[in-house]
């Protein structure tokens, strides 16, 4: 019998050298296309991170955390610069707890001294079965910072009272942002408390934080100076800068603000302040008021120029009232132009200091005030829209304009 072999031979050296250089080829090129899609997945994931903690900074910095206020709701500011601001935010008062039998005249002292000639404070309840607030009626008597809810308070209910505290007697009420230039980390202290703003990073490092400050003209301040305490008073508005950085990737971040300043409404002022007024057959409203800050007697001078001369003036005189949140408008005079004046008269009116005076219809004849009264041949009409509104003086540390054409 016959047996037949097949040919048969083993791999050879140099087939086996191919076989590796081409397997180290795939597996080089397979790591390159692993490394470039990790790398391009960090690239995300930082871009991520950093978006995530630039917007949650930015968004604590303006509005703060919960149940807490930001800038945008300071009702004064106590340092303006360049890499810093402190404010004082509304306080709430969480201490009172609400007892119908032991405290039936339902009167709460308020933990923190009110700041005098501030808005009166606000009470509010929350329902057991609820979770928002609710603003209630309330008096307030402010020898003894004493909250009283003027309506029963339904049992099992929680309570607070926001109002503006004393920083001057209590600096803890301020609220302070800046920069830790070491730990590369936004910080804020208040009630106390000295904390990161964000305490989840994920590597990523605040680099720098500027702040910019504009006027009721969205004029921005100097900042090679120190800003006064009525020049921070005339501040409506900020700009925020942020930078941050994770590995190689940056991140920056602008965002403006108006500051709402709850203590008034409209524009607040003080001596200096220049504000346009609209054309007198046009204008709706302009009254001032909100006033804090002086307990004595003060004036309030306000002039309206035309191509730089004074052509109108008005003089607003005031006297205490029977309590810290009460005063008296004594007397007022108009003069057309500067120096002439055409008529005054002694008013004792007792007013809130927080409610404002019609300067339309302050003389009641119509014929001296700023607007074309209908049906009236006014006296004295300024027509024209080049027409200025100068605060020339302001005794009072805090007022408010309201303009409207």
């Amino acid at each position: 019998m016959k047996i037949s072999r097949r040919n048969s031979r083993g791999i050879t050296l140099v087939e086996l050298l191919l076989s590796l250089a081409v397997m180290g080829i795939l597996a080089g090129v397979n790591a390159q296309v692993l490394a470039a899609s990790l790398d391009a997945w960090n690239h995300s994931q930082s871009r991520l991170d950093l978006q995530q903690v630039s917007n949650d900074m930015m968004g604590f910095i303006l509005d703060g955390g919960f149940e807490e206020s930001g800038l945008r709701d300071a009702v004064e500011l106590t340092e303006v610069s360049l890499s810093s601001v402190a404010f004082v935010p509304l306080w709430i008062d969480r201490s009172h707890v609400p007892a119908p039998l032991r405290n039936k005249a339902q009167k709460f002292v308020l933990e923190k001294k009110f700041k005098a000639g501030a808005i009166v404070p606000i009470g509010q309840i929350r329902l057991s079965d609820r979770e928002d607030w609710v603003s209630v009626p309330v008096s307030f008597d402010s020898g003894t910072d004493t909250v009283i809810f003027t309506k029963p308070i339904p049992a099992g209910n929680s309570i607070r009272i926001l109002y503006t505290p004393d920083p001057e007697a209590q600096p803890e009420t301020v609220m302070r942002f800046w920069l830790d230039p070491v730990q590369k980390n936004l910080l804020r202290s208040y009630a106390g408390t000295t904390r990161p703003v964000s305490r989840r990073m994920r590597g990523v490092r605040v680099e720098k934080l500027a702040f910019l400050y504009y006027d009721n003209f969205n004029q921005l301040f100097p900042l090679d100076k120190v800003i006064s305490a009525p020049e921070r008073r005339r501040i409506t508005g900020a700009k925020i800068y942020l930078s941050l950085k994770k590995g190689k990737e940056w991140k920056e971040l602008t965002s403006f603000t108006n500051i709402r300043n709850v203590q008034t409404v409209g524009v607040t002022v003080s001596k200096g302040v220049r504000l346009p007024l609209p054309d007198p057959r046009l204008i709706k409203a302009m009254s001032i008021g909100d006033f804090s800050g002086l307990k004595g007697a003060g004036i309030v001078d306000l002039e309206v120029q035309s191509k730089g001369r004074a052509r109108w003036k008005i003089r607003l005189e005031f006297k205490p009232g029977a309590s810290e949140s009460e005063m008296i408008l004594r007397r007022f005079e108009i003069q057309a132009p500067k120096g002439s004046q055409r008529t005054s008269s002694i008013m004792d009116q007792s007013m809130a200091r927080i409610e404002f005076v019609n300067l339309l219809a302050i003389d009641r004849t119509g014929l001296f005030d700023y607007d074309d009264d209908p049906d009236i041949r006014d006296a004295v009409l300024l027509t024209g829209t080049d027409n200025v509104l100068v605060v020339t003086r302001c005794d009072f540390d805090l007022a408010s304009m309201f303009i409207r054409p």
